[in-house]
């Protein structure tokens, strides 16, 4: 069941006791034209998203065919549950941005018009493609505001990038690893749901550390990237191997990797090869696990 982290606090028009908020209906903005109101929710699928720090959430509204083109920023999911805001009776498309902020590493632009009322172009990239910030998430739903009504639009956010673990198990000492995305999009386009057909090559996703509680295992966990761009048909990452002073080189053929999805390739290090080609299962919603398939071509030693 979703998990509803942002709720309105009042209804309009009910009568409190106390100190109770509430909000009252005010004269129309928009001359004679008759109007509503828009109240926002914020929902998550995963539990544990809901229970991330939020300081910073956007909203774009359009509607009358682009004539109405609003933006509304706010500190937190229930600030913006707690305010409604005004709109000619009609339809509508909005889109909500949370935590994609310049000081989270996210650079997010966003065209200044619209064109048949469709959402503007929003394209949100990484300051630093190989940051690995923390998640961020958007959703984009249609709704409409009836006069002197309130229209409770209810968001279901989705989580922005991919999240990639990749863990090596037998490995010798002295041995170190690091690990290169090639085709990641350049940006993701929030109004539409698209990855850019450009790629960023050579994405760090940083050195493999050792694993404490399971010797002679080296890892990475749970590191953001932007998801595979727009046309790539297979995910493709580099593993730098040095040992003994001599660096090789192994090309892991993967799966694309998608928004929001969380990927983990567990391998042995002697099956570490020039070329792996990896196959995907579905473990839930969010998680697939790699496994080497396929031809495996060794590498002189």
């Amino acid at each position: 069941m979703k998990r509803i982290l942002a709720i309105l606090t009042v209804v309009l028009l009910m009568t409190g006791c106390g100190k109770e908020r509430h909000h009252d209906f005010w004269d129309s903005e928009y001359g004679d034209s008759k109007v509503g109101y828009f109240a926002f929710s914020l929902g998550w699928d995963e539990a544990d998203d809901a229970l991330s720090p939020i300081d910073n959430v956007h909203i774009t509204v359009v509607g009358k065919d682009g004539e109405v083109l609003k933006q509304f920023a706010y500190t937190s999911p229930e600030d913006a549950a707690d305010q409604l805001q005004q709109f000619p009776e009609g339809s509508y498309k909005l889109l909500v941005t949370v935590d994609m902020a310049e000081k989270d590493g996210y650079i997010v632009s966003q065209a200044s018009t619209s064109q048949g009322g469709a959402l503007p172009d929003t394209k949100v990239s990484l300051s630093n493609p190989s940051s690995s910030p923390h998640q961020a998430w958007y959703g984009v739903i249609d709704a409409k505001i009836k006069g002197d009504e309130i229209t409770i639009v209810k968001f279901d956010l989705k989580r922005l990038m991919p999240t990639i673990s990749i863990v090596v198990s037998d490995v010798p000492d002295g041995v170190s690893m690091q690990a290169t995305i090639t085709n990641a999009a350049q940006y993701v386009n929030l109004a539409n749901s698209t990855c850019s057909t450009e790629t960023i090559d050579g994405v760090s996703l940083g050195q493999l550390a050792s694993d404490p509680s399971a010797p002679g295992t080296l890892r990475i966990d749970d590191r953001t990237i932007m998801p595979t761009a727009n046309g790539q048909e297979r995910a493709i990452i580099t593993i730098a191997t040095t040992r003994n002073g001599v660096t090789s080189y192994s090309t892991v053929d993967a799966p694309i990797m998608e928004q929001g999805r969380h990927y983990v390739l567990n391998i042995k290090y002697d099956d570490i090869t020039e070329y792996i080609h990896i196959s995907g299962t579905d473990v839930n919603a969010w998680q697939q696990d790699w496994t080497v398939d396929g031809e495996i071509l060794n590498p002189d030693n």
